[in-house]
């Protein structure tokens, strides 16, 4: 039988950055796009880049602790922690949610890792929200993840240049029964199995190993699209209409429409294609935030908006938010969330 749905909310979004940064005309040099390309048509400004101390489950962790100072909450207090990060982290095997509740503190959690590349963050809020409607004994909630794709960016390879913007970085939220700021509301998915192979990092799993012979290709190190020109001629068509149609799709689930929609916070993507989604949601660009500073933090980059919108003042409490999210294989995702 199934139960009926609780309120739940948002109480505060963690961040973390490291300290080394690459500037729209570092991407230049490295890349050899000149500069107003990567400023203007790119659309950054800036990424984050690791150092050593910055280890994928690392900066999770400190996400997590910003999150906690942020809201004050006792670790002890979490009942579930739901790791959303990237597969592509410390170890090629290892799971960070248990790293992160030892770390934490949060000795009456239980956890597990899971992944829809970068519309993780918004899928782990539903699967949130569904445990505490399910569960009565989870009440609070954390999702975490980290993310350090930077580093199997290859500059030099024009076939992912749409990757350029990827930087990393950590972002954590609590999320709790009966809390009624940032209520999260409906949520939808769509995935489309023909680009389930398209984008990879070649070497080191069990299609193609690592071995003495071919442990210096560095082809095999990097993210790769097999086919650059065949991806964006059939991605190309359909991305756009269906992000607008996950968001309608998820507006329905939320018992609203496109039009009541306040504010957009999409993933980071060029500046021509945030215009383009936000024509299909008929928005003007000043209601939405687009993360130029930050570049593309995968998973994080919708908690990396609602932070910053928060604390920006861009929404009032009552607008409607549209979390804007797509992924490898391909996937699109959006959750409502009303503020």
């Amino acid at each position: 039988m199934s139960k009926e749905e609780v309120n739940c909310g948002i109480v505060d979004i963690g961040l973390y950055f490291p300290q080394n940064v690459r500037t729209y005309k570092d991407i230049a040099k490295l890349s050899g796009i000149p500069e107003d390309v990567v400023l203007n048509k790119l659309g950054i400004n800036k990424i984050y880049y690791p150092s050593e101390k910055d280890q994928t489950s690392d900066m999770a962790v400190r996400a997590a602790e910003d999150c906690l100072a942020k809201t004050g909450i006792d670790p002890k207090e979490i009942d579930l922690i739901i790791y959303f990060g990237e597969n592509f982290s410390d170890y090629r095997f290892f799971s960070i949610a248990p790293k992160v509740q030892g770390l934490i503190g949060a000795v009456n959690a239980w956890c597990y890792d899971m992944e829809c590349k970068c519309g993780s963050a918004v899928v782990s809020m539903d699967q949130a929200k569904k445990y505490m409607t399910c569960d009565d004994s989870i009440n609070t909630v954390m999702i975490v993840g980290g993310y350090r794709n930077v580093d199997i960016i290859d500059y030099k390879d024009s076939g992912v240049s749409f990757l350029f913007d990827v930087s990393c970085g950590g972002a954590a939220a609590i999320m709790r029964r009966d809390c009624n700021r940032r209520l999260i509301l409906g949520n939808a998915n769509i995935a489309n199995g023909e680009f389930a192979e398209s984008i990879v990092l070649p070497g080191g799993g069990t299609h193609i190993p690592f071995t003495p012979e071919n442990i210096n290709d560095d082809y095999l190190k990097y993210i790769r699209v097999k086919d650059p020109k065949g991806f964006r001629e059939k991605l190309g068509p359909i991305t756009m209409k269906n992000l607008a149609k996950v968001t309608e799709n998820a507006c329905k689930q939320s018992g609203l429409s496109l039009s009541d929609i306040d504010f957009a916070c999409p993933l980071h993507m060029k500046k021509s294609a945030h215009r383009e989604l936000l024509g299909y949601l008929n928005l003007p660009e000043e209601k939405s935030f687009y993360l130029a500073d930050y570049g593309h933090c995968g998973q994080l980059d919708p908690l990396i908006s609602m932070r910053n919108i928060e604390e920006k003042k861009l929404v009032k409490e009552g607008d409607v938010v549209a979390l804007i999210a797509m992924g490898f294989g391909y996937v699109w995702n959006a959750s409502i969330v009303k503020w």
